[in-house]
């Protein structure tokens, strides 16, 4: 009769250990699932951006989910500001909007928390990357948005953008489409090569 009593324990301890080794494990798995999002990498002097979806920040623990050719600011006069320059990590996209009728943006602007001065130069104040000081000429927020049809402004001949990142129409939809900063935080990193 103990011997039942005892096997009895065993498998009661058995198969609780096991529930709780299953919701413990289930518990790693949705804090995992919790913690990603879509986060983006803009490579600056190579104008290549990449698309991740998983733990920001982290490609070994992320999946690539489209890489896009770009166009970024004018190197020491209008340049795409590099977060680490601000004492920051990455910048956040914070809001989405269509931008039909603006030639230089159109189709769509994704905005990101770069911060801005109302008055010239219009960009980070105190921004150190520029010799002679950078003079972003537009005000305005930084962010991603389109060309308004006119790919000219991704070509190499073009100097660049006053400091925003172009995408061709195509991929500023799918961008606007697929990302939504109200739903999740969307990180943006930018390095400088």
């Amino acid at each position: 009769m103990s011997i039942a009593f005892l096997l009895l324990g065993f498998v009661a301890a058995s198969l609780l250990l096991n529930s709780n080794s299953n919701n413990f494990a289930s518990s790693a798995l949705s804090a995992r699932a919790e913690n990603e999002s879509y986060w983006l990498l803009l490579h600056r002097k190579s104008n290549i951006e990449y698309l991740y979806k998983g733990v920001p920040g982290d490609e070994s623990q992320s999946e690539l989910i489209k890489t896009f050719n770009v166009k970024t600011g004018i190197p020491g006069e209008r340049p795409t500001p590099l977060p680490h320059l601000l004492g920051r990590e990455y910048f956040i996209l914070i809001g989405k909007m269509k931008t039909p009728d603006n030639p230089e943006t159109a189709p769509y602007f994704l905005t990101l928390d770069v911060p801005v001065t109302d008055q010239p130069p219009y960009g980070p104040a105190d921004y150190p990357e520029c010799p002679d000081g950078c003079n972003w000429e537009l005000p305005g927020y930084f962010g991603l948005h389109g060309v308004g049809g006119d790919n000219s402004k991704l070509s190499k001949e073009d100097p660049g953008s006053s400091g925003c990142i172009r995408h061709s129409d195509e991929d500023i939809t799918y961008l606007y489409n697929n990302l939504d900063p109200s739903l999740e935080e969307i990180r943006y990193y930018i390095i400088d090569n």
